[in-house]
């Protein structure tokens, strides 16, 4: 039989395309379904509370850090046993993407009290985990709390627990995090004795956790590191909180140091009564992002802990690139952590008490670009009962833009009083529940009025003013008031510099106001105390 060839190739012809049609067919229905399934989990969020042992009034906890880990995450919570021994215990979940969450690990002993800090589980070079902060052991006559590390390999085992030895009366760790040498560096606050003030801790160790040095580093009052990145040229950029007793007042600070932990230059910041605690990032130009909680009060108006978020930018050397304020003022504001987004956009997360309503604490998501300009806000609580407090922690930025975070959440109407809260946004912040959903564009206002510091505090022959000047002005004056508002001391300043030394030897002992003054109208307030 003779096969015509141009009959074979019109039925092969045919055959390849109803062959290709089918496999298009197939692969455009893979592909959609592929879409679907990814959309639909990129976009799953949740906003929940978790309690390890159901409804058990007794056994509270809350969590701290959390992590991504391959398509899930996981998450540290910390709180007390009561079902088994009655001690703070530490858990270790697997949570994935639609809130669950499965136990990993539990450390717990009798008379040991776990204690977490706050986004110190991290990820490690070799895709591991790594885990540190302090326990206490109440059977121990010295009382000090001990430092410890857990050390887990890419399939969450644990390969090591290991302790920092110390030898002061009381030490903490707030953060670690793994350095380029893949060592790890350790922040956190020390004193040697109960009258002493605090300082500012830094351990440095190997990745085996054994320690290679250890600096002390004497700040103002009472103080302490709360967190800690490594900078791009392998030095450290900290940040905690200064707070005086005597004074009344509190402000973070944001310092750098060199790869041994020798302070290049610190700031304190704020206002001039408490402040709330801040947050900071380093932005993919090597710049310092940090934002907190400013304090609105002035003179004589009693408005202590009222606050508005304030965000600045610095050069590494600690100049000021920009200054802003954002949102309505407060009761309280204090920020925990800022993500700096692949566009140099961020996210700044925090919390706040709302001011003149039910006066609970709700979460918020604030989104900025480069230049400070703010994009949206977003607010998260579950509970929002008078005195009720929904904290988050940390949190993980997704590939599509969505934010994974934990924290807890506290209140009188909850069982137990406190349960771990989980929340997932989409990419735009949304997520379910009781929340601001609107996205608010709020227009940044500069800072408008000038900042004083005064130092030493207390001072005693002399003391130097520093301040700081925003706009130009004809006359710059400083005046230093009794606490009655009586003028004793009025002396002129000049723009061509920013610091002017006063001579307080003629004022009594006791507790004054430094008042800025621009052109007549008063710009800032600085609390001094003369002691001779």
């Amino acid at each position: 039989m003779k096969i015509n060839p141009c009959s074979f190739y019109e039925k092969s012809k045919d055959t390849f395309y109803f062959t290709n049609i089918v496999a298009m067919k197939k692969i455009l229905f893979l592909f959609l379904l592929c879409f679907i399934t990814f959309n639909t989990h990129c976009q799953t969020s949740f906003n929940k509370l978790y309690s390890p042992y159901g409804n058990n009034p007794s056994t509270s906890f809350g969590s701290s850090s959390i992590i991504a880990k391959g398509c899930d995450y996981i998450i540290v919570a910390c709180g007390f046993d009561t079902l088994y021994n009655d001690y703070q215990t530490l858990h270790f979940y697997k949570l994935d993407t639609l809130g669950n969450l499965t136990k990993l690990h539990s450390f717990s002993h009798d008379s040991i009290n776990y204690y977490f800090s706050y986004s110190s589980l991290i990820q490690t070079y070799n895709g591991g985990c790594f885990y540190a902060s302090d326990m206490n052991d109440i059977t121990s006559t010295v009382g000090n709390t001990i430092h410890y590390m857990i050390r887990f390999d890419q399939n969450m085992d644990t390969l090591w627990t290991k302790i920092l030895p110390h030898d002061t009366i009381w030490e903490a760790i707030r953060q670690v995090r793994e350095t380029s040498d893949k060592g790890f560096i350790f922040v956190g606050s020390r004193n040697i004795s109960p009258s002493d003030d605090i300082d500012v801790l830094l351990i440095k160790t190997d990745s085996m956790g054994n320690q290679l040095w250890r600096k002390i580093i004497p700040m103002p009052n009472v103080s302490g590191g709360g967190r800690i990145l490594e900078t791009p040229d392998k030095g450290f950029l900290i940040n905690g909180y200064s707070e005086s007793t005597a004074q009344g007042d509190g402000n973070p600070f944001l310092m750098k140091t060199d790869s041994a932990g020798n302070v290049i230059w610190a700031k304190i910041i704020g206002g001039n009564e408490y402040d709330g605690g801040g947050g900071m990032a380093i932005t993919m130009q090597g710049d310092y992002l940090f934002a907190y909680g400013y304090s609105t009060y002035t003179y004589p108006f009693n408005e202590d802990w009222s606050a508005r978020l304030n965000i600045i930018k610095y050069a590494p050397d600690g100049s000021v690139i920009w200054n802003r304020m954002y949102d309505t003022i407060r009761n309280y504001l204090g920020v925990c952590k800022i993500q700096v987004l692949p566009n140099n956009d961020f996210i700044v997360m925090g919390n706040h008490s709302l001011k003149d309503s039910a006066n609970f604490f709700p979460s918020f998501l604030f989104k900025f670009n480069a230049n400070g300009d703010s994009l949206w806000r977003k607010i998260y609580y579950v509970a929002d009962k008078f005195g009720d407090r929904n904290l988050l922690a940390d949190n993980v930025l997704n590939a599509d833009g969505s934010i994974t975070a934990c924290g807890w959440v506290d209140g009188d109407t909850l069982v137990p009083y406190e349960q771990i809260w989980l929340l997932k946004t989409d990419s735009m912040g949304y997520a379910p529940g009781p929340q601001n959903v609107g996205i608010i564009d709020l227009p940044y206002l500069y800072v408008g009025y000038g900042e004083l510091k005064v130092f030493p505090n207390p001072a005693k022959e002399f003391l130097t003013a520093e301040y700081s000047i925003n706009k130009p002005a004809k006359e710059v004056l400083l005046l230093i008031t009794d606490m009655q508002g009586r003028l004793l001391i009025k002396q002129q300043l000049t723009t061509k510099t920013n610091q002017a030394l006063v001579d307080v030897r003629n004022l009594k002992s006791g507790s004054y106001h430094c008042t800025l003054m621009l052109d007549g109208k008063q710009k800032a307030v600085a609390k001094v105390i003369i002691k001779h």
